[in-house]
């Protein structure tokens, strides 16, 4: 009998005449590629995104089979740009996350992000910094650790120098650039400081970057479209 774990769908589509090939997250295993057969009557509609599942996988190849899939607790609840916020969560996810590696902590990070995404629907100012901070964590993740506090040559960054980021170093000092300041404030979580949301959403996207390549995220798209 196989194990079960929890695990979120992050995207699933149809495979076959009557399977779907689902995108998992588990703790142990990761990003997973699994095959499902479609639920009938009222399990149909079951398969949701943003919810919490305990399944069973099967098979020694890389595409494996879900033997069971229980739900643990209801669905994430997003409208508007808080439903593709979610989506970019999960996309990030799929796109970024190799193949089978461990994903003990962004499991946590992931699951976290989905309740302040909730509670950021009754608090709308909290949307950017949850996605700046989920961002981060996920770089971090992948071997990308971003020093808040020292330059790339070990010094502490002060508050009054600027400094752009280079990559494989990290923070060298600039004629022109952002803030010691501001970066400090960010390392901090402390999205109160005037320019810290807008410096992060710039220094997370020159880090996703080469990552993500050339090709367009489909939910920033969704998001822009919002205006």
């Amino acid at each position: 009998m196989q194990p079960l774990c929890p695990a979120y769908i992050l995207h699933s589509r149809p495979f076959q005449d009557n399977k779907l090939l689902l995108q998992l997250l588990l703790p142990e295993q990761g990003r997973v590629s699994a095959v499902i057969r479609k639920r009938q009557g009222k399990q149909r509609f079951a398969l949701q995104p943003f919810q919490l599942f305990t399944v069973a996988l099967s098979g020694r190849s890389s595409l494996k089979t879900v033997t069971t899939l229980d739900e643990l607790a209801p669905a994430a609840r997003f409208n508007g740009k808080f439903l593709f916020s979610a989506l970019y969560l999960n996309e990030l996810i799929c796109r970024l996350w190799p193949d089978d590696m461990a994903a003990e902590q962004l499991f946590d990070h992931y699951q976290h992000s989905l309740i302040a995404l909730e509670q950021a629907q009754h608090t709308p100012a909290m949307l950017e910094p949850c996605l700046r901070e989920f961002e981060f964590s996920l770089l971090s993740e992948l071997g990308l650790q971003i020093d808040w506090q020292h330059a790339a040559d070990g010094t502490p960054l002060l508050a009054d120098l600027h400094y752009l980021w280079q990559p494989e170093q990290g923070f060298v000092v600039a004629g022109r650039g952002w803030s010691g300041e501001v970066l400090h404030a960010i390392g901090q979580n402390n999205w109160q400081h005037t320019d810290a949301l807008k410096v992060a959403k710039q220094v997370s996207r020159q880090l996703l970057a080469p990552l993500l390549g050339d090709k367009p995220l489909h939910s920033r798209a969704l998001f822009n479209a919002l205006g």
